[in-house]
């Protein structure tokens, strides 16, 4: 078994009356594990004959505990990309390509389970064993109603990192983003610059893949629309169009507009990067090694500053990996300035304290940040309108989806959550400062218990009777940072994701859902019967439902986060002194050694970071290859 659900008997308040807290929701789980926890890789490497041992890894250098130091040397390969996650399979497919050129690609999680092929089971993902299960510290200023006052920061831990665990939305952001990128000083990332490298990996399978101009249809990665969308998603784009929003591929030439999004998905299936650039290679290419359960501790620095190697644990052993040209940090933006700063590459006073020997002085951790947005504001369907199932009906959905060669049906789309908008809150802004992304739900169970409801996510996001569209600042002002863990510096770092604490990231929120509830008044919500839901949260029952009062509480109260932090390694000029990395991804002062992945984004893109991130890895190979073939 590779993949396992959520525990609900340590999520699961005492007495409630979630559905997902019942018997169904452990039956429904179990039925989930029978049919998807298995892996294709996994089944790949039985028929190939291949079986993972100890005597098969590199070779050991040391040992954990009381096992066995065994004294071999370790192996060399030419790179070592360190991550699988949405840039990490990119950087290893195009650096393999070169045969001269050997290899390995570690990944700290496991194989990618069958579970997250399913669009619609996109949810039960969180919390389970393919999650870092990351969350923020305690701020005071935001995710006030969630226990501890933390907010949940999913991440994927197995190959195809979070592009296998995200909602699948292929979204770029907009042009001025990366021409800002370049007039902070960072040389060959203006969207001119990059827009050929989101083309390279794009298969765009849509309409828009005849716009040759902004597609592209021979990459790896597919881009396509699901092969279901049930009533309420379209009723949601439909209500935009009519507010003035056109119907708009925002991932073209303007971003206002509204439109179902865009996913990377092929025939109802999710196409992660470990599916578009890792498994059609992993079994054919032999200057390739992927190794999973393989978490990087340590970057090796010898005397003249330069990475020649890392140090991983797999097993509770150590090994050694040794990179003749250059070591690749592509771990995401929590793990990669964790391994800087384990390295001792980070912030003096903080490796300092923690006893970590200082190999540069470097801004590492700070310049963290994410869009913010919130929970609370909820559109209740009609019974003939909404599309709930029966339990009965729910396993059936599941099992149907299983048994089907070609996937279609409910279960082959992702709910209304592809039901996505972008708006200027003022008509004088250069791009979309508000993007709205629609989840599903029970609101009858919601507004009585909103924080556990959040937890225990399990069930298909194709039924439900109650729409909950986000509103999101893409413009974020307040920055946080990443600390290591005091007390256990390898466990997980310290997340201060600071929201709110410059108090202007409210005010795009608020004129946001001014614009969202003007939608009750469209035909398209007249004619399906949908309404906004009056009915104060209870975080927020001192304040009138719908004024700005109740607006900021519930910002501040039921905080979300749509998982897109970036920044804590960050690209800039050498006079930036919160860069970690130069215009070409090389981290300053520490030779043979990049950090290729969104850590390294000095603003977040305006939408979903899965698309940008594979961009930095498809510009960040490029560079490396450059810096090796041509120079």
């Amino acid at each position: 078994m590779v993949w396992r659900p959520l525990n609900l008997a340590e999520v699961c308040p005492v007495h409630t009356h979630l559905s997902a807290c019942s018997h169904f929701g452990y039956v429904y789980l179990h039925l989930l594990v029978q049919l998807f926890s298995g892996s294709s890789d996994r089944r790949i490497q039985e028929k190939l004959g291949y079986h993972e041992s100890i005597e098969d890894e590199d070779r050991i250098v040391e040992s954990i505990g009381s096992y066995e130091n065994r004294k071999h040397s370790p192996e060399e390969y030419d790179f070592i990309v360190v991550g699988a996650g949405s840039a990490g399979c990119v950087v290893a497919n195009r650096l393999s390509e070169h045969k001269q050129w050997k290899v390995l690609l570690l990944e700290a999680g496991q194989e990618e389970p069958d579970i997250t092929m399913v669009p619609g089971l996109s949810t039960v993902l969180l919390g389970s064993n393919v999650d870092w299960a990351y969350s923020t510290e305690p701020d005071g200023k935001s995710c006030l109603a969630s226990r501890e006052g933390r907010c949940a920061w999913p991440r994927g831990k197995m190959m195809g990192g979070t592009s296998s665990i995200n909602s699948l939305a292929y979204v770029r952001g907009n042009k001025l983003d990366y021409d800002t990128w370049a007039a902070m000083g960072n040389v060959g990332w203006s969207y001119r610059d990059v827009l050929p490298y989101f083309k390279k990996s794009e298969r765009n399978l849509n309409i828009e893949g005849l716009d040759r101009k902004y597609h592209g249809v021979e990459g790896e990665q597919y881009v396509s629309r699901y092969p279901y969308i049930d009533k309420p998603s379209i009723m949601m784009t439909e209500a935009f169009n009519e507010r003035g929003l056109p119907l708009n591929d925002y991932n073209g030439a303007y971003q206002v507009g509204a439109m179902q999004a865009q996913a990377i998905s092929l025939d109802g299936q999710r196409v992660s990067t470990n599916t578009a650039f890792i498994h059609p290679i992993r079994y054919k290419r032999k200057n390739l090694t992927v190794k999973t359960n393989s978490e990087a501790v340590k970057i090796l620095i010898d005397k003249y500053n330069r990475a020649y190697g890392v140090k991983y644990v797999k097993n509770n052993l150590i090994y050694t990996a040794i990179a003749k040209k250059e070591v690749i940090v592509s771990g995401g933006p929590i793990n990669a300035p964790k391994l800087l700063m384990l390295s001792g590459i980070g912030p003096k006073d903080q490796l300092e304290k923690l006893g970590i020997h200082v190999v540069k002085d470097l801004a590492v951790g700070e310049n963290l940040h994410d869009h913010v947005t919130f929970n609370g504001i909820i559109i209740a369907l009609p019974n003939r309108t909404a599309t709930t199932r029966e339990n009965n009906e729910v396993l059936r959905e599941v099992i149907d989806y299983a048994k089907k060669e070609i996937k279609d049906g409910p279960l082959s789309g992702n709910g209304p959550v592809s039901s996505v908008a972008f708006i200027k809150t003022e008509p004088y802004l250069p791009a979309p400062d508000v993007q709205y992304q629609v989840n599903n739900v029970k609101w009858r169970e919601y507004i009585k218990e909103p924080t556990d409801y959040d937890r225990t996510t399990i069930f298909p996001t194709s039924f439900y009777d109650g729409l909950e569209p986000r509103t999101m600042n893409l413009v974020p002002r307040s920055r946080g940072k990443l600390c290591l863990n005091t007390t256990d510096p390898n466990g997980p770092p310290l997340l201060y994701a600071n929201y709110f604490d410059d108090e202007t990231d409210l005010i795009p929120l608020i004129k946001g859902v001014r614009f969202l509830l003007s939608l009750e008044e469209t035909q398209a919500f007249k004619a399906n019967g949908a309404r906004f839901l009056r009915i104060q949260l209870p975080a927020c029952r001192d304040h009138a439902w719908g004024t700005d009062e109740y607006i900021v509480c519930l910002a501040r109260k039921y905080t979300s986060s749509p998982y897109h932090p970036v920044g804590s390694c960050k690209m800039g000029p050498k006079w930036d002194k919160k860069a970690v990395v130069d215009p070409r991804l090389r981290v300053y002062g520490v030779s043979g050694l990049r950090v290729i992945d969104s850590s390294i984004m000095p603003n977040v893109p305006r939408g979903n970071t899965n698309a940008p991130s594979i961009m930095v890895g498809e510009r960040g190979v490029a560079l490396v290859i450059e810096d090796w073939l041509y120079n």
